[in-house]
C-alpha cells in the first residue's frame, strides 16, 4: 500500500490539484492530512498576543465573524477538493483549523455526502482494514504548559489528554496508524526554524501504543522520518511548500518530494528507507 502524507496546507489551496494529480500518476491507496488547512489569521494571532500578557484575547464581534466565514470557506474548499479522490483521506486538524465546532462541522458534513473523507481527530477509521490497518489520530497543538485548553481561536490541548483519547487504540485488532499534528521530541521531526516546537506527550503516546506508522506535522523544516521504539515516524513536510512523502508498506520506504509553483511539476524526488 502506498499512503500520501501531507501537512500544513495552510492556505495554499492551489496545491490541492496538484495532489490530485499526484495521487493519480503514483496510485495512491490512501491520503493522511496532519493539519493546518488554514494559515496564521487574526483570531490566532490575537490569540498569541494575550496569551503572552497573560490576558484573555478579545476580537470585534464583526470582525471574528467574517473571519470565521472566511475560515468555512477554506474547509469547504479542502474537503471538496479532496473528496473527489476515489480513495480514504484520513483528517487530522491542526493548530490553526479554529474554530473547533466549525471544523468540525465541515469534516463531518463531508463525511457524509462524500464517502472517503474520515476525520480522525480523538477518532478512529478501519477502512484499510484490508491492509490490516487502521487509523486513528489526535490534532492540534500540545500545550507547552500541559494544561492549556482552546478551541475558538486555536486548537490546543493539554498534554495530559492524547493519551486517554486514543487509549480505544489497545483494542484494534488491526495495525495501528496514528496521525498528529504536533511532532514528536525525539530526533530533528520538531524542527521549526531552529526552534523545537515537539512535544513529549506525543513520544509518549508512540511509546504507549506502538503503532507500525505515525504522520506527524506543523514544523516546516522536519521534513524526515525518525524512528521511536518500533515505530516509523514521518514528518512531511508542509504541502504550502509543496512537499510530501510517500510511504510504501510494502517495504517500509518513504518518499519525499516536491511541487513546483507550477502545476503538474515536481522537484526530484529523495527515497529514504
Amino acid at each position: 500500500m502506498r499512503i500520501l502524507g501531507l501537512s500544513d496546507l495552510r492556505g495554499a489551496t492551489y496545491r490541492l490539484p496538484q495532489v490530485i494529480d499526484l495521487v493519480s500518476r503514483k496510485r495512491i491507496d490512501a491520503v493522511i492530512f496532519t493539519g493546518n488547512i488554514i494559515d496564521e489569521d487574526a483570531r490566532y494571532k490575537s490569540y498569541v498576543e494575550a496569551r503572552a500578557e497573560g490576558k484573555r484575547a478579545h476580537i470585534d464581534p464583526d470582525v471574528l465573524d467574517q473571519l470565521e466565514k472566511k475560515a468555512v470557506k477554506a474547509y469547504e474548499a479542502f474537503f471538496d477538493e479532496l473528496g473527489k479522490l476515489d480513495i480514504p483521506v484520513f483528517v487530522a486538524p491542526g493548530e490553526l483549523d479554529a474554530p473547533k465546532r466549525l471544523f468540525y462541522q465541515a469534516a463531518l458534513n463531508h463525511e457524509i455526502i462524500e464517502p472517503n473523507i474520515f476525520m480522525i481527530h480523538r477518532s478512529f477509521s478501519p477502512s484499510l482494514e484490508r491492509y490490516n490497518f487502521a487509523v486513528a489520530g489526535f490534532g492540534g497543538r500540545i500545550a507547552d504548559n500541559g494544561k492549556e485548553w482552546e478551541v475558538e481561536l486555536a486548537q490546543i490541548y493539554p498534554s495530559w489528554l492524547p493519551v486517554f483519547a486514543l487509549d480505544f487504540v489497545r483494542h484494534f485488532d488491526q495495525e495501528p496508524i496514528l496521525v498528529f499534528h504536533t511532532p514528536p521530541k525525539w530526533g530533528e521531526l520538531d524542527n521549526h526554524g531552529g526552534k523545537q516546537i515537539g512535544h513529549e506527550a506525543i513520544d509518549h503516546v508512540i511509546k504507549t501504543f506502538h503503532p507500525k506508522y505515525a504522520f506527524v506535522g506543523a514544523a516546516r523544516d522536519g521534513q524526515g522520518t525518525a524512528r521511536i521504539g518500533t515505530t516509523l515516524v514521518i514528518n512531511p513536510g508542509w504541502l504550502k511548500d509543496g512537499h510530501y512523502a510517500i510511504l510504501d508498506t510494502r517495504t517500509n520506504g518513504v518518499t519525499f518530494g516536491q511541487f513546483t509553483e507550477a502545476a503538474g511539476e515536481e522537484a526530484l524526488e529523495v527515497a529514504v528507507a
